[in-house]
């Protein structure tokens, strides 16, 4: 459902740009008015503020103040006030200027290249928080905390665009559509907070009051909105302005913009009571993921902040400075991606390189086929050589998926050799831990495998100590109880497990591998976090996954036999051989037991 989001976001995108923009050389639709409208004391009316110099509002004669009846509009034109007009369409405006009443006709016109190319940076940075969040989804998705962190990503990209403040349209109904997907915008805000609240967990009765009431500003800003029509409008502003039951503009005043500068505060006291809570490396990961979303939800604030009670040249200016921070966001959480667990770099750089290569042989093979045949088939007809250039596409489209696979195969051999060794290595002695007869032996030596062939700052196996619990350190060490959380959930799932996702657990690391067999928990081996940063790759925890289930399976053998004593088959062939050896000899003792009994015996005097 979220990979289903960031492609609809990511064609949202490309639509807001072809609706500023124009496509194949027709018109944009995107207009401007050379100013914005907002609330008004005036029942059903809106006021005009911010008069652009030399824009379309100041050459048809319009005042600071002006109030606009939005009753005598259509439903298309009562949607444009609440966002942008289409370009080139004139619209009358009858106004009320003081105690007068005046007529102007404004055609919106196209905006400032400055103001253009400042849209195109917001629009980018949504794209890049949509594809990042689809990586995430694709590479590592029930990591700890990811599917929240994406949901944020995906709804404060969708939020950002659907603004009416980025469309503009002939007909009614893409406002409403819009208006909906806006609220994807405090969605994200109220899952941010739910990513701070995963933290440091259970939460204390500050945290929780926190949490809640950023609940309650989310819920109000859905209804009512930010308060401007440049923002995100509410359900309510929506359906007052298409059924005219109610007084929408009632609903547009500037107090009603603090509703969402709440929720962004409250959820950012969420973030910091979350990194102030946490220890360790959790808290570097919260720092990392929580301080980059409060600074882009913080500049989105501070534009509506700006438009409804400072200047309008300040909101222009604003405006422009989100733009950036839109845009620098996905870069710090791109690195933190990449370095603080969330997805590994040679994955990244894994896919980069097939891509690219895929692309350049398709592309390559195209051209050159092409050439080939338009100088084979010079004199051929235009009909000729556009079946044989679809041929050509059709026959490249088929070979894709075998090219994709070949070129995954060798970029894999030639790049990343070592990793599909160290995996190999792995693998190998989870299948050798078998023949191994004696406890100590198979255990130091699974250690010293994993420590070879990972980057692992620490490696440490957890061994049944009986009824006690579990021995730590390699038969050194405190005792783990058998009620430890992290002990029982890796007894009743064994699967691999976060261990930063388990609290009050004495079992320390990054994640921890169930050494089971026939239903028990006879071991854990514990991986600590890497030393270059990186997170476990999928392949390489399915192989560490192995490795501690051969040797749960080893130390079940050797428990079965009293752990290093005699092989069992060895100790089998040498009970059979005594029992040979005594049925040999039973008919010599019979004969001999015989003869005595036929010899006379001596009689008592």
């Amino acid at each position: 459902m979220l990979l289903t989001l960031c492609a609809a976001g990511t064609l949202l995108v490309v639509a807001a740009f072809f609706d500023q923009a124009g496509l194949g050389g027709a018109r944009a639709w995107y207009g401007v008015w050379g100013g914005y409208f907002t609330g008004s004391s005036r029942p059903y009316h809106l006021t005009f503020r911010g008069i652009d110099p030399g824009g379309p509002a100041d050459r048809a004669g319009m005042r600071e103040g002006d109030a606009v009846d939005i009753r005598d509009h259509t439903l298309v034109e009562r949607f444009s006030f609440l966002g942008q007009a289409v370009q080139g369409r004139p619209i009358l405006l009858r106004i009320h200027r003081g105690s007068a009443n005046v007529q102007a006709t404004i055609t919106p016109g196209p905006f400032a290249f400055s103001r253009f190319w400042s849209y195109v940076l917001t629009e980018s940075g949504s794209i890049w928080l949509l594809l990042f969040a689809a990586v995430i989804l694709w590479r590592r998705p029930y990591a700890d905390g990811n599917l929240l962190l994406c949901s944020v990503l995906i709804g404060a990209a969708i939020g950002s665009v659907a603004a009416l403040l980025y469309f503009a349209f002939p007909v009614a109904w893409p406002y409403a559509a819009l208006t909906i997907a806006g609220q994807s915008y405090p969605l994200a805000i109220a899952l941010w907070a739910t990513l701070a609240a995963g933290f440091a967990r259970p939460l204390d009765t500050t945290r929780r009051m926190t949490f809640a009431l950023c609940y309650v500003f989310v819920g109000l800003t859905i209804v009512v909105g930010s308060g401007t029509p440049d923002g995100i409008l509410g359900i309510a502003p929506l359906i007052g302005a298409a059924t005219m039951w109610f007084d929408p503009s009632r609903l547009m005043g500037a107090g009603f913009a603090l509703l969402t500068d709440l929720a962004v505060l409250t959820a950012m006291v969420c973030s910091a009571q979350a990194i102030f809570a946490s220890q360790g490396m959790q808290r570097q990961r919260a720092a990392w993921l929580l301080v980059p979303l409060a600074v882009f939800f913080i500049g989105s604030q501070s534009l509506t902040v700006s438009f409804n009670f400072f200047s309008y040249a300040a909101a222009i200016v604003t405006g422009r400075t989100f733009s950036f921070v839109q845009f620098l966001t996905p870069l710090v959480l791109t690195y933190a991606a990449l370095n603080r667990r969330l997805i590994d770099v040679g994955f990244v750089l894994n896919r980069t390189v097939v891509f690219a290569t895929v692309s350049t042989i398709v592309i390559g093979v195209f051209v050159l086929v092409e050439w080939a045949v338009g100088a084979w088939l010079v004199n051929a007809s235009h009909t000729t050589s556009a079946i044989v250039g679809m041929a050509v596409a059709l026959l490249l489209g088929l070979s894709l998926r075998y090219i994709h696979r070949y070129v995954d195969r060798s970029v894999d051999q030639v790049f990343f050799r070592k990793r599909h060794d160290d995996e190999l290595a792995i693998r190998q002695f989870a299948y050798e831990s078998s023949y191994i007869n004696d406890a100590r032996t198979l255990l130091e030596r699974a250690a010293q495998t994993v420590r070879a062939h990972t980057t692992a700052d620490s490696v440490d196996i957890l061994v049944q100590n009986g009824s006690a619990g579990y021995l730590s350190g390699l038969f050194s060490g405190s005792d783990v109880s058998e009620n430890d959380p992290a002990i029982v959930t890796l007894s009743a799932w064994n699967k691999p497990l976060d261990l930063h996702r388990i609290s009050e657990s004495q079992v320390t690391g990054d994640l921890a591998f169930p050494m089971a067999s026939r239903g028990r928990l006879l071991g854990v081996l514990v991986c600590g976090s890497k030393r270059d940063g990186e997170t476990y790759a999928p392949d390489e925890t399915d192989a560490l996954l192995s490795l501690a289930r051969g040797v749960g399976a080893a130390l079940d053998v050797l428990n079965g036999k009293g752990q290093s004593g005699p092989d069992t088959m060895t100790e089998l062939l040498e009970s059979m051989r005594m029992l040979t050896e005594a049925t040999r000899s039973l008919p010599d003792a019979i004969a001999e037991r015989l003869r005595g009994a036929s010899t006379p015996r001596e009689t008592a005097p």
